[in-house]
């Protein structure tokens, strides 16, 4: 079993790599025989049927899940900002947009009564105002839209300053106007951020989508993700 993040000079123009990786929940394996490449500076989109494998895909290659087999390359020095399908905190907590976002500028120790610096706070305004929030810094999440609330963990992820940005359905429970906003966003951001995106709203996301993955168990790469959406629609089992 391999598990490697370092750099490959020969891949320079990927960002991140899976070769031949297996994984599996027990005896029941989610993914194998999983090979695909995520290019610099574009949006790759992952698509396929619910309990496909894309959540774990996103997991692993968050770091959240190790192979069983194979091999994830990710480019020296990049780091990865996950947004998670739900919301991991209690949305009822009296906290704002601009405290959840600073928390993304925290590094990994722990460090108590420590106040923000002014780079952190800077970090934090240049994050809200790239996913258009500028004026809802001091509103209490609680009183977001949920079209809102997904931006705003957008904005964190952004915050923390990694070059690449994965999310696992961020359209779910997104009502149709905030999915249209959400992915005008995520085309914008690309100019920016090399971006991952698992969702099954194939219209939108393959749309938008520079390379996509096919994924159901395995993966199948398609470098023109509009002609996958047509065999989609057209009933094609891939």
């Amino acid at each position: 079993m391999h598990y490697q993040i370092t750099e490959n000079k020969l891949v320079r123009k990927n960002a991140v790599r899976f070769e031949n990786i297996r994984y599996c929940y027990g005896d029941v394996c989610a993914v194998q025989n999983v090979n695909f490449f995520v290019p610099h500076g574009k949006l790759t989109a992952l698509v396929g049927p619910n309990g496909g494998g894309k959540s774990t895909i996103i997991k692993l290659m968050s770091g959240f899940f190790k192979p069983n087999e194979g091999e994830i390359i990710i480019e020296d020095d990049s780091t990865i900002g996950y947004v998670a399908q739900g919301f991991n905190f209690d949305e009822t907590f009296p906290i704002t947009v601009k405290q959840v976002v600073l928390t993304g500028t925290l590094d990994k120790s722990i460090r108590p009564f420590r106040k923000y610096t002014k780079k952190q706070k800077q970090k934090a305004d240049k994050a809200i105002e790239k996913v258009g929030l500028q004026g809802f810094e001091n509103r209490g999440v609680n009183q977001l839209s949920g079209g809102q609330l997904k931006r705003v963990i957008i904005a964190r992820a952004l915050a923390s300053d990694s070059q690449i940005l994965v999310l696992d359905e961020p359209d779910s429970n997104l009502d149709v106007e905030a999915e249209k906003e959400l992915y005008t966003l995520l085309e914008n951001l690309k100019e920016i951020k090399t971006i991952v995106v698992a969702s099954h709203h194939i219209d939108y996301i393959l749309d938008i989508a520079d390379n996509a993955i096919y994924v159901n168990r395995t993966t199948q790469n398609y470098n023109n993700p509009k002609a996958l959406r047509e065999k989609l629609k057209e009933g094609m089992v891939l």
